[in-house]
């Protein structure tokens, strides 16, 4: 392909990845600028459509998702994941549940191999996990069915779970955040820092050295009180965008056979993993003297977002939610690069 054509197809494949992200956001899908993009990028390249993306733009993306992920590094947050620590002992224990089982099914059971069934068996941090397993020969076709179809059988049964296990409340009003100051210029300085960071990190052969690096640069400026706030919309949507894109490309000559053949491993790996998690959760709800809906939302195999959102939804204690979603979040950030590698070889 010629570099005219490929400048139309990068074109084609951007517009159609923000198409697909802006309706799936309409629609209130969870992650829905990631998964949109992905999902009509997917449909026209397994339909025969020439998509392309250079690589480049994978390592901005890279860099960019590391720094939004280090914004949540930030004092008060530290301080906040102190609070429960049995709950939090909890968790751990439920994300290591569910990560052994999942892979030891689909490994063992299911015959995925083990570096796909490693990735689809991660409970959260989606984005994050798909951007690495990019980066391994595990198939990130399957690896994506598996992520997908959890999340959203978790958007659509934790809600009826939670109204019949603890009394409706009204949903809280989330805070708003604090004003960042010198957006534009803190911007400037730990994007220009993360992408210092992680091609050095490369260089050293360090697990996804560049979404680290821009890890490292987000939390220290974060921490520093240099930058206030999280990442933009204007930035992170995008970012979004063009990695569900790349996902998308990577269902290049897929055979629909395979995606049906994974949906029933994949579903059993999601009530294996929500089972898991829910024992953990009703433990620690019963120990604590807590709601039980409200640790299950906290435990919940899902994503950051759509979880800490559901529970201003359903009227549970947000603070509570998030700072577990964030916990997980930010220990399977520091460690799954290293968890890969060991376990990956």
């Amino acid at each position: 392909m010629d570099s005219l054509k490929l400048l139309g197809a990068a074109a084609l494949t951007i517009a159609v990845g923000s198409a697909g992200g802006a309706l799936a956001t309409v629609f209130n899908l969870p992650a829905g600028w990631l998964v949109g993009s992905m999902i009509f990028c997917a449909t026209l390249v397994i339909a025969g459509v020439p998509l392309f993306l250079p690589d480049w733009v994978r390592q901005v993306i890279f860099v960019l998702l590391g720094v939004s992920m280090g914004s949540g590094f930030t004092a008060e947050t530290m301080a906040t994941l102190f609070k429960w620590p049995a709950s939090l002992i909890g968790l751990v224990v439920a994300v290591v549940g569910v990560m052994v089982t999942g892979v030891m099914f689909l490994n063992r059971v299911a015959g995925w191999d083990k570096p796909t069934a490693f990735f689809a068996s991660v409970p959260g941090a989606m984005s994050y996990v798909l951007a690495l397993a990019l980066r391994s020969s595990a198939d990130t076709r399957l690896v994506v069915v598996a992520q997908m179809l959890r999340l959203m059988i978790l958007m659509a049964l934790l809600p009826i779970i939670v109204r019949t296990t603890m009394p409706f409340e009204l949903p809280v009003t989330p805070p708003a955040s604090a004003p960042a100051l010198g957006l534009f210029a803190g911007l400037a300085i730990e994007i220009t820092l993360g992408f210092a960071l992680g091609f050095l990190l490369e260089r050293l052969k360090v697990p996804a050295g560049l979404m680290v690096g821009g890890m490292m640069a987000g939390a220290g400026i974060h921490l520093s009180g240099t930058v206030l706030g999280m990442m933009p919309p204007f930035i992170l949507n995008p970012s979004q965008v063009l990695l569900g894109a790349f996902i998308g490309l990577r269902f290049s000559g897929t055979d629909l056979r395979l995606l049906r053949d994974a949906a029933i491993p994949s579903l059993l790996s999601f009530f294996i993993a929500i089972t898991i998690a829910a024992a953990a959760a009703y433990a620690v709800a019963h120990g604590l003297s807590l709601p039980v809906g409200q640790v299950l939302v906290a435990f919940a195999p899902g994503g950051l977002e759509a979880m800490t959102m559901l529970a201003f939804v359903l009227g549970v204690d947000p603070a509570y939610v998030g700072v577990h979603q964030l916990a997980r979040f930010l220990g399977l950030s520091l460690f799954l690069p290293f968890i890969a590698r060991f376990y990956l070889k």
